[in-house]
């Protein structure tokens, strides 16, 4: 089987993106997701989580039996490249060097101008005549609101 970019299908881009991503969680957070995991598991009282966002920076803090067992601090664009950027530059690759299918593909505007017939008016049942279109009252509009 080979693994070239160039051959993959939507749905194999869209596992890449998950894998990147699982990846970047277990690399990322998995330290923070195991302190957060053991500081809830303590006795009540004995463990604490604290998050906040503050100046455009996300901030995590575990604390377990009164010592900081993780403290994170990443600013929010920093988290957004890390999540968006690689995804985003893959998908573009991706569509750079893709297969594309063999058929004819003609530029806009090149098709036969004869390809459709001219086409039909309206049903003469449908044309309104003078003597039956309703008149509008061309008078002042009240609002109920002066």
């Amino acid at each position: 089987m080979e693994l070239s970019l160039r051959r993959w299908k939507t749905g194999q881009l869209l596992l890449g993106w998950g894998a990147y991503w699982a990846g970047l969680i277990g690399i990322a957070a998995g330290p923070a997701i195991r302190a957060t995991w053991h500081a809830t598991h303590l006795p009540d009282g004995h463990g604490s989580i604290n998050a906040g966002f503050n100046d455009g920076v996300l901030n995590y803090e575990v604390i377990a039996d009164g010592v900081k067992t993780w403290v994170g601090t990443v600013p929010l664009s920093t988290m957004l490249l890390w999540l968006i950027g690689p995804p985003l530059l893959l998908w573009v690759v991706w569509l750079m060097v893709r297969e594309r299918p063999a058929g004819r593909q003609a530029a806009v505007g090149t098709a036969d101008v004869e390809a459709l017939p001219a086409g039909t008016g309206p049903a003469p049942e449908w044309r309104v005549d003078q003597d039956e279109r309703v008149r509008a009252d061309r008078g002042r509009v009240r609002t109920p609101n002066p």
